[in-house]
This record gives C-alpha cells, sequence and structure tokens, in this order.
C-alpha cells in the first residue's frame, strides 16, 4: 500500500516585524521580541505578553509589539484588553490593517456588530483582496441580519480614526522615483512639500536622534510596488515615517503630527469608557453573542465528537480492499470511471467545501492523461454507497502528520484532507476555502495514480503553503 503525502510550507507572520530603532540599552530590545515570539508561536500567550510588556516599557510606541501583544490578547479571548491595543496603533497609524481587522474581531466577540463592521469595512478598502478580511465581514453582515440589537452609544468627543489620504496622483511620481527617472533629492524635496501642505497626510511620527544619508533600497521598492497597486497605502506610509524617523528627509513635527499627546490621552480615556459601557450592556441586555472566528469552535466540536468520525479505521483500510475503478475505451482512449464517496464535514464548520470538489472533479476530467501508452480521461461519479466507492473523500482536523496537510492511497482508497493548523498565530486557525481545495485536487490526483513531481507549479509538487480564513497574520 503506498500513501502520499502533501507537506506543509510554513511562512510565519511574514507582515510582522520589529520596526523601531531604539537607543543604546542594557536590554536588547529586539531579542526580547524574539523570545517572545517563540512563546507566541507555542500557544503560550501570557509568557508572551510578559515579554511584550516589558519591550513597551522601553518603547510605548512599538506598533509591533502592540501589534503582538493584541493579537496574544485577543486569542486568549481579553478582548477589551486586546481592542486596547489596537487602538493605541490605529492612533499612531490609522491604516494598519491588521489593527483594522482586530478592532473589528475585538468588536464582534463584544456582540457588538455594528462598531465591527466599520472596521472591517475600512480594513477591506485599505486591503481589498484579503480573504481574511472578506470572511469576517460576511460573517458581521449575517450575524447583523439574524440579531437585532442596540448599539451602545460612543462618548461624545471619542472622533472615529481617520484613514491616512494619498493622492492617486502621487502614484506615477514614487513610480519613476522607483525606476530611477527621479533623483532621490527630488523625490524627497516633493515628499517635504506634500506633507507640510497637508497633500500627504501622515500620522504621527517621532525622529530617533539618528541621520541617514542614503535611502534604503527596500523603501525605493516599495514606492514602486505601492504605485502598482501590490502594496497598500499604510506600507508605503511607512517608508516615509522611516525617512523622518532617520534623517532622511525633514519636516515640521507639529505639522505632521495630526493630534497632541493631551489628545491622544483624553481619546483612550474615552474609548477606555466606550468599552466599559459595552460591558455593562452586554450584562444588562444578556446580549447573544456569536463570535466572529468559528475556528475555536470547529476544533472543539471535532474533539469531541471524534470517536463518531472512526478514521482511524477507515484508514486503515487497505487501498486493496477497494473495488478498482471501471474503464472502458472510446476512440482508442481510456475512460476510467471512478466511484467517489464523499464524507460529511466536521460540525460548525462555516466554510462549505464540498461544493468545491465539482472544481477538483472538474480539474482532472479536462486532464489529458496517459495509461498502457494510450491517451486517458477520467470521469468521477459521487455515490452514497461505501461499498461500491473507489475513493472515499474525507475533510479532518486531526494530526495526519507534522506539517502534513493530506494524504491519498495510491490509485484508490482513502483521502484525507486537513483543514486547518497551528502555524499562524499558535491558535488553531481554519484554511481559506481555495486552500483546502488545492489540497483536495492534489491528493485526488494521487488517487487517479499520479505521483509527486519536480515542477513547483505543477499541482502534483509535493509541498504548499496554505492560506488561513480568519487568522489575523495571514
Amino acid at each position: 500500500m503506498k500513501v502520499f503525502y502533501f507537506l506543509l510550507v510554513i511562512l510565519f507572520i511574514s507582515g510582522i516585524s520589529f520596526e523601531t530603532i531604539f537607543a543604546q540599552t542594557s536590554e536588547d530590545p529586539e531579542q526580547m521580541f524574539t523570545l517572545a515570539m517563540e512563546h507566541f508561536v507555542k500557544g503560550e500567550y501570557r509568557q508572551a505578553i510578559v515579554i511584550y510588556d516589558e519591550i513597551l516599557e522601553i518603547a510605548p510606541n512599538n506598533i509591533s509589539t502592540l501589534k503582538m501583544k493584541g493579537i496574544a490578547q485577543s486569542n486568549l479571548d481579553d478582548h477589551s484588553k486586546s481592542l486596547k491595543q489596537f487602538f493605541k496603533i490605529l492612533q499612531l497609524r490609522p491604516n494598519d490593517v491588521i489593527s483594522l481587522a482586530g478592532m473589528g474581531v475585538g468588536f464582534g466577540n463584544l456582540g457588538e456588530y455594528q462598531e465591527a463592521m466599520t472596521y472591517f469595512e475600512k480594513a477591506i478598502k485599505e486591503k481589498p483582496n484579503s480573504t481574511v478580511i472578506k470572511n469576517y465581514k460576511e460573517f458581521i453582515e449575517k450575524v447583523i441580519s439574524k440579531y437585532p440589537y442596540t448599539p451602545t452609544n460612543k462618548p461624545n468627543g471619542l472622533e472615529n480614526i481617520q484613514i491616512t489620504s494619498i493622492p492617486q496622483w502621487v502614484k506615477p511620481i514614487a513610480k519613476w522615483w522607483s525606476e530611477g527617472s527621479v533623483e532621490d533629492v527630488e523625490f524627497t524635496s516633493a515628499l517635504i512639500y506634500l506633507i507640510n501642505n497637508k497633500i500627504i497626510q501622515i500620522p504621527q511620527v517621532e525622529t530617533n536622534g539618528v541621520s541617514e544619508e542614503k535611502i534604503p533600497e527596500w523603501i525605493k521598492n516599495n514606492a514602486g510596488w505601492w504605485a502598482d497597486g501590490e502594496i497598500d497605502d499604510n506600507t508605503f506610509v511607512s517608508g516615509i515615517q522611516y525617512m523622518i524617523e532617520t534623517g532622511v528627509i525633514t519636516v515640521n513635527i507639529n505639522d505632521v503630527t495630526q493630534k497632541s499627546q493631551e489628545q491622544l490621552d483624553n481619546e483612550f480615556y474615552l474609548f477606555e469608557k466606550y468599552l466599559r459601557d459595552i460591558s455593562n450592556n452586554i450584562s444588562k441586555e444578556k446580549r447573544y453573542i456569536e463570535y466572529p472566528n468559528p475556528s475555536q469552535e470547529v476544533i472543539k466540536k471535532f474533539l469531541r465528537d471524534y470517536i463518531k468520525w472512526n478514521f482511524e479505521s477507515e484508514v486503515a483500510k487497505a487501498s486493496n480492499n477497494f473495488p478498482d475503478p471501471t474503464y472502458e475505451i472510446i476512440d482508442r482512449t481510456y475512460i476510467i470511471h471512478y466511484k467517489v464517496y464523499i464524507n460529511e464535514q466536521p460540525t460548525g464548520l462555516p466554510l462549505d467545501h464540498v461544493s468545491t470538489l465539482k472544481n477538483s472533479f472538474k480539474f482532472w476530467e479536462e486532464q489529458e492523461l496517459n495509461t498502457n501508452n494510450q491517451k486517458a480521461k477520467i470521469k468521477f461519479e459521487v455515490t452514497n454507497q461505501k461499498h461500491e466507492a473507489n475513493v472515499w473523500i474525507t475533510w479532518v482536523i486531526r494530526d495526519i502528520g507534522e506539517g502534513v496537510l493530506g494524504h491519498a492511497h495510491l490509485g484508490k482508497g482513502v483521502v484525507e484532507v486537513t483543514l486547518g493548523d497551528y502555524n499562524c498565530d499558535g491558535s488553531f486557525q481554519l484554511y481559506d476555502v481555495k486552500s483546502v481545495e488545492t489540497v483536495m485536487t492534489h491528493e485526488l490526483g494521487h488517487s487517479i495514480g499520479l505521483y509527486h513531481v519536480e515542477e513547483q507549479n505543477n499541482i502534483m509538487y509535493p509541498s504548499y503553503s496554505p492560506s488561513y480564513a480568519y487568522c489575523l497574520l495571514s
């Protein structure tokens, strides 16, 4: 019996980097951040938060640390505290996509669905192609239609966070600069003019006393990618902020800072009051709350019903106990007929993977294969009779091997495709529909007798990096 495994390629937290430049201290914040991440990826969030707090004593406004602390608190279901971290970030960087989405998740977990929707709408404007944000937004829309409630009033003076404004006509200038058609000095002069005249609005930034003469290459690359629409405004703005922080360009800091520290402190005080009011309303109303990230509920139900699924006995069934697929020859082409039995999906799964099977079937039915030196075509037929099926398809959450996304018997037998893992943020997170469909298509390839290949763009390549449906860091 040959069993083929599809391996996971982990690309962990690609969107988070330790950004702030520090003065010399007895502590090394970057090493501390790395140590905290080691706890974080293991799901040891409380230990990570202790270190994040130590870093924030040194650098209170470090964006990366605030962000990771907020996500850790969210994963601990400490949603009011998590919201406070994301709010602090948005005071400094109003376009930060992860923080906007984090605010949406936090308010969703408190049952303030209208407020959650406002943040998801802001986030989707910043990152229109984000599957994660679309999934959350779709969930919130459904909940709002199902469960009417009275939104908590905001305190007077708590303003909506403003989105950084960059006119579209700036993009051609950035593109020319990235390509070398505009000199560095010309571009930085243009930026200074645009910032000082508030044509580009930059969130609050502080200089660090370090001066750099040369613009780092990554900033120029960012400008080109931003002009082509490959990165969002916030990422481009981070480059401008870096140039201000390091003295590459000099602007009037008072003009750049949109709010004084006193205003920021007052706004944060009002936000804390808003959260307290929400908590009081939840207690008074006994508000029904449907949590926006279903990943944890799905895995709890799966583990609870584990015996029901009886996976071990199914997988242990040797492939030679399955009936052989039938075939016929038409116009010198083998037409191979596979009967497929489809197990039900795990309880509470919000994503429909059964319907995507037709895409996997269609993919292989459209391929022209070879067997016995003759052309071959595949035809799939779904059956509800297990005993007559050549292939059993199932989706699972259980651990089927370190870094393994799925496995299948060669030619016929059981196919298993896993629905998520712990590799995004240390907690269990479901994969998105497209990723599961890709893994299923790969495993079906083994079921019809195909081996792994070395060509990376081929569906039968042995490794793959899935995307997540709800993980903020994906």
